[in-house]
């Protein structure tokens, strides 16, 4: 066996993952279209029971996909474990990350749908929005049953080991650049809604060696892709050079008008540290308002970037 190979099993074991999601989910849709608007409580009650069997059946598969893949990666890479293996009775039918119970976490999506209606919001509207929290509760249902019994294997080795991020083709920006990242075995599994993110467990040495490189992820992609991705401005400035992490980090502080963002501006951040403008205490500007104020001028806001230092 080769570590492409592990790779490889990875890739299966997620698509395998996301089957059994999608799975879940398809009884879950049908359900909730079948709910009475006048009655939305007490008939989801009804039918979200046939649902939770659906995802615990998902769960209970996924854990055993999750045991088999991991046995894989661990004899491909030398790795002495304990064979400590999740009891699937402890988490299967449960909300893995919060301890919920499945039954209350759905139970929440009706309740979640009257309140809506209850704030001016017409029934369809609650009933679309019951749907997309429903979608999002049965990913993360099995997606994080996946995750807990990765990391139960990994966090129970004999050798120093942790994971690495697998993540989806044409994934979200902030999961592209996390791609190959190594963690330590009890190091936060950060992800967003419907994030589709999986443990890879590794070594550090197998990580580095197996690691994506973000721009090289980024540049494989159609500049529509790019665009969709990243945004539009967020795209240009990679394109043009800009350090890929400033850009996409500088969403995570952007205030409401999208004009400027708070990203790297404390005492020490780096933007407040490195770049002309920050030393100056001008607010920092998003890479948006930056493209905006170029007004097609690429010197200009190459000129912009560096000032408000989103190169590295």
């Amino acid at each position: 066996m080769s570590t492409a190979d592990v790779v490889q099993a990875a890739a299966r074991h997620k698509a395998d993952t996301e089957k059994m999601t999608a799975a879940a989910f398809e009884r879950a849709g049908k359900a909730w279209k079948h709910v009475n608007p006048g009655s939305i409580v007490a008939s989801w009650q009804t039918l979200s029971a046939g649902v939770i069997g659906a995802v615990m059946l998902a769960q209970t598969k996924t854990i055993e996909n999750s045991n088999d893949y991991i046995d894989f990666a661990f004899n491909d890479q030398n790795i002495d474990g304990l064979d400590a293996r999740l009891r699937p009775s402890a988490i299967v039918g449960t909300m893995p990350a919060t301890g919920a119970t499945l039954d209350a976490a759905l139970a929440g999506v009706a309740f979640h749908a009257l309140d809506h209606i209850g704030r001016g919001h017409s029934v369809r509207d609650a009933m679309d929005g019951g749907m997309l929290e429903l979608a999002q509760l049965v990913q993360y249902a099995v997606a994080d049953t996946s995750r807990a019994s990765a990391q139960v294997r990994i966090g129970t080795t004999q050798t120093s080991v942790g994971y690495t991020r697998v993540v989806s083709a044409g994934c979200c920006a902030r999961c592209a650049v996390l791609a190959g990242k190594f963690y330590r075995w009890n190091a936060g599994f950060l992800r967003h809604p419907n994030c589709n993110c999986l443990h890879f467990p590794a070594t550090s040495t197998v990580a580095a060696q197996t690691a994506t490189d973000p721009q090289q992820a980024f540049d494989a992609l159609s500049e529509k892709e790019q665009d969709r991705i990243y945004t539009k401005s967020g795209a240009e400035a990679i394109r043009n050079g800009a350090d890929m992490n400033q850009v996409i980090n500088a969403r995570r502080g952007m205030t409401a008008s999208g004009r400027f963002t708070s990203e790297g501006s404390t005492r020490n951040g780096y933007y407040r540290v490195t770049s002309e403008a920050g030393k100056a205490g001008k607010r920092r500007l998003s890479v948006g308002e930056i493209m905006r104020r170029a007004n097609g001028d690429k010197e200009r806001f190459t000129r912009l970037l560096t000032e408000y230092g989103y190169f590295v």
